[in-house]
């Protein structure tokens, strides 16, 4: 190749890296504002951290982004790809490229190496990043629940939490007086609880329950379906738990789909013995049913029962071995574990699965070349995301290992692509 060649080459590829890029940055915005209205903002909304200075809370929605940025950044890519063959077939600058004799080839290689750069940037946020700020997180929260208590407790004041609501006069640290609190106790029944005075403890920071200790409390129970049916109780001193894991959202744990590629593997692998017994019990099971419907069918004919007696054994017998399930039993965290496993390498190569099928774009030209190639990419982005779930789904409803079917949303994406790439290159 010449000198001249290469340095068009060289031209060529900061173009279209630089197109890529522009393109990149505002989809990565687009679909980030998606995730983020959708869920960070509901996540502050309800962890109910009202008097937290404005940092700290800045600090909590930062921890809690790499949930989604695994997301964002797969469909940023593929947005911004479908921007830049679409703008550039529009623009006919496809065309007058190839006319110079620059093939196809070197126009897609900056596309792909973009992709490939993201897959591990991708993979890093999701093996490296995620587990961290999901361990962090659970921290500053506990820290926050301890340091605060979940209602507001000032002076003259009304909280409502969920199905609680708790207004009270004068308080003092945790101290309050003149307490009125209204809830719902599991049977329906509505309470409601009058007390001079009390104090509001934490005492499980992990699933934040508190305790409420009332001195000469008077409790009411009443029955919303009859207005007639209640009940009066006093008592000198009472204590009411209040629980409000139900109301904190779990955005961050340390379940699986927040921990790294080592720890799952690590935890496969301590599941792998239990999941080998369960299968051999399983084999057990079936052997002893086989041996049960041959002694059946034995004891049948020994004592010269009729055919009728012969056939409900050899049913009854039938019926056990039917029972154990035609598949051996697949331990659920062991599933659970693969398939989140498998999905962060998934997410992760989707960013270059994603790029590689707007590759046609550029055998076709496109009216509103950014638009169009935007409003594909959403569309693909779409389908992505329930062949994703979808299969997310069915996991525990398969009986084999669920690798293959968490990579099956990449696998059918290529298939398409590689397919439309050479149904084009033959039309031409």
């Amino acid at each position: 190749m010449s000198e001249k060649a290469t340095s068009s080459h060289f031209i060529l590829y900061r173009y279209i890296t630089k197109e890529f890029l522009a393109d990149f940055l505002v989809s990565f915005t687009f679909f980030f504002c998606i995730f983020f209205i959708n869920s960070i903002l509901l996540l502050v909304q309800r962890i109910l951290l009202k008097n937290i200075d404005m940092m700290t809370m800045l600090e909590m929605v930062a921890l809690s982004m790499p949930q989604f940025l695994i997301y964002t950044f797969p469909f940023a890519s593929l947005a911004a790809s479908s921007m830049v063959l679409g703008d550039l077939g529009s623009s006919n600058e496809l065309l007058a490229m190839r006319s110079s004799g620059i093939a196809s080839s070197y126009i897609y290689r900056p596309l792909v190496v973009a992709s490939i750069v993201l897959s591990f940037v991708t993979f890093f946020f999701a093996d490296a990043v995620l587990p961290w700020s999901s361990v962090v997180y659970e921290e500053r929260l506990s820290v926050l629940m301890q340091e605060m208590p979940t209602f507001e407790i000032e002076s003259n004041t009304v909280n409502t939490v969920g199905n609680i609501v708790l207004s009270n006069g004068e308080s003092e640290g945790n101290e309050i007086h003149d307490i009125v609190l209204l809830s719902t106790d599991d049977g329906g029944q509505n309470r409601t609880v009058i007390s001079e005075r009390g104090t509001l403890d934490l005492i499980d920071s992990y699933n934040y329950i508190y305790s409420l200790r009332l001195d000469r409390p008077t409790i009411l129970l009443t029955d919303p379906d009859d207005g007639s049916s209640y009940g009066l109780a006093t008592a000198e001193k009472a204590t009411f738990f209040l629980d409000f894991s139900e109301q904190i959202p779990s955005l961050t744990s340390s379940s699986p789909v927040n921990l790294s590629s080592r720890d799952l593997i690590e935890g496969i692998k301590a599941r792998k013995q239990s999941e080998a017994d369960d299968a051999a019990r399983w084999h057990e099971r079936g052997v002893n049913a086989k041996l049960e419907l041959s002694e059946a069918i034995k004891d049948a004919y020994r004592e010269n029962g009729s055919l009728d007696e012969i056939l409900q054994a050899s049913e009854n017998a039938k019926g056990t071995l039917s029972a154990r399930g035609e598949n051996p039993p697949r331990n659920f965290y062991s599933q659970y574990y693969k398939a989140e496993l498998t999905k962060k390498f998934v997410l992760s190569f989707a960013c270059f699965s994603l790029t590689l099928i707007t590759l046609p774009l550029s055998m076709v030209r496109v009216k509103h070349g950014k638009l169009t190639g935007f409003a594909i990419s959403l569309l693909i982005a779409v389908a992505y995301w329930y062949m994703l779930f979808g299969v997310q789904l069915q996991i525990f409803n398969i009986s084999s290992s669920p690798y293959l079917l968490i990579s099956l949303p990449d696998i059918v994406i290529i298939a398409i692509a590689l397919l439309l790439l050479m149904r084009f290159r033959k039309a031409r």
